[in-house]
């Protein structure tokens, strides 16, 4: 993949969708289902891909874990729904769901978003 990998139009439109996911427990666990179901499931998946999944799916789930506790004051509430990191990782989950146009770099594409997303969370790599 080419260039910054936060330039796509399509990235972009995952990046919106993952603002409303953030604040959600359930959507958050539903895009793991997905995730797994397209990435998991096919079989075609290197060691390296399963490596970032497996970070990505443990900052989505220690992000869902923290909405869902009874003592989660408003404040917290809105730290979450924000949080920078989080938010790259969650777009780069929901941008290798979605069905890409044809002209677009598809799998390979799909990898690079989520191994650079994976980065930023594991790094201190600018998020921008």
């Amino acid at each position: 993949m080419m260039g910054d990998p936060s330039d796509s139009i399509a990235f972009r439109a995952s990046r919106e969708a993952a603002k409303a996911l953030l604040g959600d427990a359930h959507a958050l666990r539903w895009l793991m289902h997905c995730v797994e179901a397209r990435l998991r499931a096919d079989g075609d998946t290197d060691v390296a891909t399963h490596i970032h999944l497996d970070i990505a799916e443990a900052i989505v789930e220690a992000h869902a874990e923290e909405l869902l506790e009874p003592s989660l004051s408003e404040h917290r509430l809105a730290q979450l729904r924000s949080h920078p990191r989080c938010l790259v990782v969650v777009a780069a989950l929901h941008y290798v769901t979605m069905p890409h146009c044809p002209s677009m770099a598809g799998p390979a594409s799909d990898l690079a978003i989520l191994r650079w997303a994976t980065d930023v969370a594991r790094c201190e790599l600018p998020v921008s």
